[in-house]
């Protein structure tokens, strides 16, 4: 049974992983086009082996950061959405990601999932000031997707990481909470 969402959307829904979720998991996620724009502790190819490892690890820490993007009815894996909390001098930031399924690419799902989860992030977290997402260069869309959000192009780190034997820039995108 799927857990409760944490948000309920026009385009999805986003809650816990749980492993009713193995197999659309693997299915959503198994893609190079998706993989390529993501560090490389995202597998591919994206196995049901994969799936389940990720989704025990992702039920696993206190308090939960990283979610299914999921149909609106909670049937079936599209995406992922979560965040990496920083720490030392840097603990009021927290790290946003995600991924959506190909299927679903250019149905504005991920700009309406990364707005509303970067407010209930928030809206969750007293501490948080500022999120930040690191965007592969040439990975245009999900600048876009970012941008829509309402973050905003930081820097450009030039020649910051090697992906499939090329080494690209990142570009940091950030948003901050209100009033701050």
């Amino acid at each position: 049974m799927p857990s409760e969402p944490i948000l309920q959307l026009r385009s999805c829904l986003m809650r816990a992983y749980d492993k009713g979720d193995v197999e659309s998991l693997a299915k959503a996620a198994n893609n190079p086009k998706i993989a390529r724009w993501l560090r490389n502790t995202f597998p591919q190819p994206y196995t049901t082996d994969d799936s389940k490892a990720w989704v025990s690890i992702a039920t696993s820490p206190s308090p939960i950061r990283d979610f299914a993007i999921c149909q609106p009815d909670g049937s079936a894996v599209i995406g992922g959405i979560g965040l990496k909390a920083r720490d030392d001098i840097h603990y009021r930031t927290m790290e946003i990601g995600y991924w959506l399924c190909e299927d679903h690419w250019h149905r504005g799902i991920a700009t309406e999932a990364v707005t509303a989860f970067s407010d209930w992030a928030f809206d969750k977290f007293d501490l948080l000031l500022r999120l930040e997402a690191e965007v592969f260069e040439g990975n245009v869309a999900s600048g876009r997707v970012l941008e829509k959000a309402g973050f905003v192009f930081e820097a450009r780190q030039k020649k910051a990481i090697e992906k499939l034997g090329t080494v690209m820039d990142t570009l940091t995108y950030c948003k901050f909470r209100q009033g701050h």
